[in-house]
């Protein structure tokens, strides 16, 4: 009886732990997150060195959010590794568009993969935890960079697909803006899409961002309501 009892101890601890490590580890990707968001874009005469200082940071602490299943922590880590080494060479070329591509696509790929780790990760919680909030709000956001990557690397393989973004020229935080508002379909309608390409990208994340909010957020309260049922 007291080996079973210090079994179960030991695994309860263990479960708070790795609890306490996720929930430490989102709340670290989400104030890089933030900080990248809504902090960088104020200062736009240093934002080429700023932002892909961030977009570095984001994927250090997007990886260590997604430990929570080694095998994907493995291959986020090399993967991690080759995408802040192709945003280190694109510092000293600038003016290499080739370059951009190859390292937003790589961020790009980077970033999909942990925003699914995510998900799956509330997909399996048994409970809602702190964590679980932060996973789904790390998501969202993560969704919104996503949308961004994929419209500055159209911009840059088709000029013009954007109105008032000139191709290459465009700051980040320009398309970071309309990606969000595009995820929100809030449309102010200050920069369109052009090419039927932008279009088409452009409805895909509109539709995208308001069936994770549907989906997501509807399995949260699921299992949190499954929670507070009374055991048999």
């Amino acid at each position: 009886m007291t080996t079973a009892n210090n079994g179960r101890n030991k695994f309860i601890t263990a479960n708070l732990d790795r609890e306490k490590n996720l929930w430490r580890n989102n709340l670290i990707l989400l104030i890089t997150l933030i900080t990248l968001v809504f902090i960088f874009p104020v200062f736009q005469w240093k934002e080429y060195f700023l932002t892909r200082s961030a977009l570095s940071i984001v994927i250090i602490s997007g990886l260590y959010a997604a430990e929570f299943n080694k095998k994907i922590f493995r291959i986020l880590f090399s993967m991690g590794m080759v995408v802040i080494s192709s945003m280190i060479l694109s510092l000293f070329f600038p003016d290499s568009t080739k370059i951009s591509i190859v390292a937003f696509s790589l961020f790009t790929l980077f970033i999909v993969l942990v925003t699914l780790a995510l998900i799956f990760h509330i997909g399996n919680a048994t409970k809602v935890e702190r964590s679980t909030i932060l996973c789904a709000i790390n998501s969202y956001i993560l969704i919104g960079l996503t949308a961004t990557l994929l419209f500055i690397i159209l911009d840059l393989v088709v000029p013009h697909s954007l109105t008032n973004i000139v191709a290459g020229e465009g700051s980040f935080s320009s398309y970071l803006y309309f990606s969000y508002v595009t995820i929100s379909t809030l449309g102010y309608g200050d920069i369109l899409p052009e090419t039927p390409l932008a279009r088409s990208l452009s409805t895909f994340f509109a539709i995208l961002g308001q069936l994770y909010l549907v989906i997501v957020i509807a399995i949260i309260v699921g299992k949190y309501l499954n929670s507070r049922k009374p055991n048999p």
